[in-house]
């Protein structure tokens, strides 16, 4: 193929809007943009929201064990304007219990789920979502609402404000 064909296409191509490449360089081109967009929102959120009392070492402990914590959206994750509700269940064995309105329905949670204090931070298996460890600190506003904190040092998202409690209490997750 000639030299100017070839970059008329290409050119063609930039134009509307498809891009060389594979649907996975696609997918991950799409996906790298919607991170930097919760990144941005959740730096917004961080600089105009208070933060409350650090809740560290053994009082984290303390504060987790067999307790509930639920967080009340709006919409879903999917952007669907129906309210969305997540709870996550610290038992007391260290399994951790993921629960949401949509499809995470399972009382007992899923076996290889679990949550340890890591110090002055919290960190969570949750495999509904990946199958890595993700951390957080954890701050108590004055109206008892938890504030969890990204904890990924040398990530864009390190010290985020990622999610805040609408409500806790003692014990297992209720029914949806």
């Amino acid at each position: 193929m000639p030299k100017a064909a070839a970059l008329t296409i290409l050119s063609s191509l930039i134009l509307l809007g498809c891009y060389p490449g594979s649907d996975a360089e696609t997918f991950h081109r799409q996906r790298e943009k919607e991170r930097q967009r919760a990144i941005a929102a959740m730096r917004q959120a961080t600089k105009t929201t208070a933060a409350g009392r650090r809740i560290e070492g053994s009082e984290l402990e303390l504060f987790l064990r067999d307790k509930t914590h639920v967080f009340a959206y709006e919409s879903t994750p999917d952007g669907r304007r129906e309210r969305y509700i997540e709870s996550t269940y610290f038992r007391a064995d260290g399994r951790f219990v993921y629960l949401n309105t949509l499809w995470a329905r399972d009382p007992n949670g899923s076996e290889n789920d679990k949550w340890r204090v890591d110090g002055n931070r919290l960190c969570v298996v949750n495999t509904h979502m990946s199958q890595d460890e993700h951390c957080y600190t954890l701050a108590v506003n004055p109206d008892q609402r938890v504030q969890y904190f990204i904890d990924r040092p040398g990530d864009p998202s390190h010290g985020l404000l990622t999610k805040i409690t609408t409500e806790t209490y003692d014990g297992a997750p209720r029914a949806f």
